[in-house]
C-alpha cells in the first residue's frame, strides 16, 4: 500500500528526477506507540519491517543483497519476550546502504520516517499534514497514534487504481514477484536476528513473464 501514499510518491518523484543525484544512504524508522502481548521479536520483521522491505525496493528500483540485524539497549516498555528496538541494516545491488529503526514501544506515537541521502542533496518523506499550534508558550504539531490514520488514504488510492485498471484492461501495480521479493528479504532478516551475522538475500532471477 505504501507506494500509493502521497508522501512516498512525492519522495520517489524527487529521486527519479535526479534532483539529489544517486541515492547513497537511507535512514528510516518505523515506530509504534505499543504492541500487544502476542507480538514477538520476529514479528518486528514479518509484521512491521515488511512494509519498508516492500516500499524501499520500489522507491529505489533496486533489490537487496544482504541484511543484518542488531539489537540496541532494550526499552523497559517492552515485555520480557520481546527484543525492542531493533536496527536492520540493508545493502542493495547498486550499493545503497539502508538503516531502519524498528521501535514498536516508542510510546509517543505512530511515526514513519525516511530520509534519502543522495550525491548532491537530501530528500525526506514529508510529515502527515497537521495544523501547527502556538499555544501555552509552545509551538507544536500533533503526532498520529494509529497506522490507519496515517495510511488510510493510500488504501483508497490503491483500490481505485485497481478498479481503474480493470476497467481499462490494464491491471498494473505491485505483482506477486514484488511480494515474493519482500518475503525473501524478510526470511533473511529473521535468520540475521538469530545469528547476528550479515546474511545474503538469495533472490533468484525474476521470471521473464513479469516483464
Amino acid at each position: 500500500m505504501r507506494p500509493y501514499d502521497e508522501g512516498y510518491r512525492a519522495l520517489k518523484a524527487v529521486i527519479d528526477s535526479g534532483q539529489i543525484g544517486e541515492p547513497l544512504m537511507l535512514h528510516c524508522a518505523h515506530r509504534n506507540p505499543s504492541v500487544g502481548e502476542n507480538y514477538k521479536t520476529d514479528m518486528a520483521i514479518t509484521d512491521t519491517l515488511i512494509h519498508e522491505l516492500d516500499v524501499l525496493r520500489w522507491l529505489l528500483d533496486d533489490d537487496y543483497v544482504s541484511v543484518q540485524v542488531v539489537f540496541p539497549r532494550k526499552t523497559s516498555k517492552a515485555l520480557a519476550h520481546l527484543k525492542d528496538p531493533q536496527i536492520v541494516l540493508l545493502e542493495t545491488a547498486k550499493g545503497t546502504r539502508i538503516d531502519v529503526e524498528v521501535f514498536v514501544n516508542c510510546q509517543y506515537g505512530y511515526d514513519i520516517q525516511c530520509e534519502v541521502v543522495g550525491e548532491t542533496g537530501i530528500a525526506k518523506l514529508p510529515e502527515p499534514q497537521q495544523v501547527q499550534l502556538r499555544s501555552g508558550a509552545k509551538l507544536s504539531n500533533a503526532i498520529l497514534m494509529d497506522w490507519k490514520d496515517r495510511f488510510i488514504a493510500a488504501y483508497d488510492v490503491e483500490l481505485q487504481a485497481f478498479i481503474d485498471g480493470v476497467r481499462a484492461g490494464q491491471v498494473g501495480g505491485p505483482s506477486a514477484w514484488d511480494g515474493f521479493a519482500a518475503a525473501v528479504a524478510a526470511d533473511a532478516c529473521i535468520e540475521a536476528q538469530n545469528s547476528g551475522q550479515i546474511v545474503k538475500v538469495g533472490l533468484p532471477d525474476r521470471p521473464h513473464f513479469y516483464g
